[in-house]
């Protein structure tokens, strides 16, 4: 599967200003992956907490179930009270790229996307309609592997202005500096290459807070983890086939009974490895088919007490921090959790050592993996 990687680069206007006005926001769910980049009018304090609201008003509305387009419209339509009272306003951008790759950006009041494809870099041709009294611009495409599309805020578009460029670069002049130069320059840094080019434009100041967020479609790097025996003993030939079926990337089995389920159903042999037991970490096992097997609860437990931490502090020495390793370099991790109770868990030693239930531990872990921009899907057994 694809993986939409944002590569942003954002600048606070040179000044007095310690926060900027532009504001991102990015959810990744199965239904896709939402991008908002919001202007707000001004610089400074005020300006970010007009891009602030606006961007999580429109997440808000998207993820309470309403449709991108009339959250945007919403959203633009109520900005018309800012034209004659002082509420905070923004500009913004909303973009959402579906698992096949299609995309829709509602633009308000803010920069014509680019799209970068293997011929090159182009502003795409929205279409314009009005909601309310406000103008929206609606653009469409798909992106492939190795496509991507640019989202800025007017501090790209606008740069040069008053320096030789009349109205600034535009979209068009963003296309052509990524067409000069995206055939030298790794993708991961056309966007800061991208704002520092508008800085250069006069005189290496930031006239306006700029903003460059590069929605890049790549292969995505997957982990597959099972975790928990299923619910019923029927169930476990198709759950140990996921270590088979289960498509492409990392394979991890958490839990000895899981580990118990997937070696019988499999007909192959699970070892223990021999580690240092002093450091505190649980046993690690070895599977055929499998990457990484260990211990269910604590592992996971353990996992999300440090998985917060820089990855240069982690140096596999232990099972825990090899899953750490293999959790932080995947874009996409698909959790395969089975629920048949274990006493053993809900015994006071447990609660004595702070392990917390693995249903806990993994609503904990997931909400900390896709806090890091990864996409985790979850299938009960």
């Amino acid at each position: 599967m694809n993986f939409i990687e944002v590569l942003l680069s954002q600048k606070i206007k040179s000044g007095v200003h310690r926060v900027c006005g532009d504001y991102c926001v990015c959810e990744r769910t199965e239904a896709g992956t939402l991008y908002v980049l919001c202007d707000g009018i001004g610089s400074g304090v005020y300006a970010n907490i007009a891009a602030i609201l606006s961007a999580e008003r429109l997440t808000g509305l998207m993820r309470g179930g309403m449709p991108q387009r009339e959250a945007a419209e919403l959203v633009a339509s109520s900005m018309h009270r800012a034209r004659s009272e002082d509420i905070p306003y923004s500009a913004f951008s909303v973009a959402l790229v579906l698992p096949d790759g299609f995309f829709t950006v509602y633009t308000y009041d803010a920069p014509t996307p680019v799209f970068l494809g293997a011929s090159g870099a182009s502003a795409l041709t929205p279409r314009f309609y009005n909601a309310g009294y406000e103008v929206i611009a609606e653009s469409e495409g798909r992106l492939r592997e190795g496509d991507a599309l640019l989202l800025m805020s007017d501090g790209v578009t606008q740069s040069g202005m008053g320096h030789g460029y009349g109205l600034g670069i535009g979209s068009e002049g963003a296309a052509d500096f990524i067409n000069r130069n995206y055939k030298t320059v790794p993708v991961n840094e056309l966007p800061e290459q991208l704002t520092k080019y508008c800085a250069s434009l006069a005189n290496r100041r930031y006239e306006d807070d700029t903003t460059a967020a590069l929605l890049h479609c790549r292969k995505a790097a997957e982990l597959t983890l099972l975790t928990g025996p299923p619910s019923r003993p029927n169930m476990d030939k198709t759950y140990a086939e996921i270590i088979l079926n289960g498509g492409g990337g990392k394979k991890v089995v958490c839990g000895s009974t899981t580990l118990d389920i997937i070696a019988r159903e499999l007909g192959v042999p699970a070892e223990a490895v021999m580690g240092d037991a002093s450091l505190g970490a649980p046993p690690e096992y070895t599977l055929p088919g499998v990457d990484l097997a260990a211990e269910g609860a604590v592992t996971l437990n353990q996992v999300c007490n440090i998985i917060d931490e820089p990855p240069e502090l982690f140096e596999e020495e232990n099972v825990v921090q090899k899953l750490c390793v293999m959790l932080k370099a995947s874009d996409v991790v698909h959790l395969h959790i089975g629920t048949a109770a274990n006493d053993a868990h809900e015994s006071l030693f447990f609660k004595q050592m702070g392990v917390r239930l693995r249903r806990s531990a993994i609503k904990d872990l997931t909400e900390k993996l896709r806090g890091m921009g990864k996409l985790v899907t979850e299938k009960y057994y």
